[in-house]
């Protein structure tokens, strides 16, 4: 048999069903029941319990908007840096028919459709381009976002606070 170096676990403690009578606890006395409360007193606590139920719904708002501020962070970054190595494969002139090159434009194609006919592309060489529009694209999705994440900070801070 091994030597146990816990002699105090619970898994030790015989259950209390099999306790003789004598080592059984005491039953508890019962609980006392409180007095009725005056009316005024019910009415007090009423509107603190509505006070905390309202305080409780505009936290869980203010959690909500914050993770969608969050989530268009996150968002915004994605795109950005999708948009960025764009720019730099068409800049270095990089093959349509490799199959990651031809994903990333096809995926980028989509946040890109807006501003494809703004300007056309700087021609650098056959296969080499400086995409103006993509620059484009990227500054106003940026202030696109950074509207809508400035509306969600002012709209979840109280006037006291300021907002970042």
């Amino acid at each position: 048999m091994r030597n146990n170096p816990y002699p105090d676990e619970p898994n030790r403690v015989p259950p209390t069903d099999v306790l003789p009578q004598r080592e059984r606890m005491a039953d508890l006395p019962p609980r006392a029941v409180p007095a009725p409360l005056p009316a005024s007193t019910q009415e007090t606590v009423q509107e603190v319990e509505n006070a905390e139920t309202r305080q409780e719904e505009a936290r869980t708002v203010r959690y909500a908007i914050g993770k969608l501020n969050d989530f268009l962070q996150w968002f915004l970054v994605v795109l950005e840096v999708t948009l960025v190595i764009r720019f730099f494969l068409k800049l270095i002139g990089a093959l349509q028919t490799n199959l990651f090159v031809g994903f990333l434009y096809s995926l980028t194609d989509i946040a890109m459709f807006p501003f494809a006919t703004i300007v056309n592309p700087l021609k650098i060489s056959q296969a080499q381009e400086f995409e103006w529009s993509t620059l484009i694209a990227m500054l106003i999705y940026w202030l696109i976002f950074w509207a809508v994440r400035r509306f969600l900070s002012i709209l979840i801070s109280s006037p006291e606070e300021p907002t970042s």
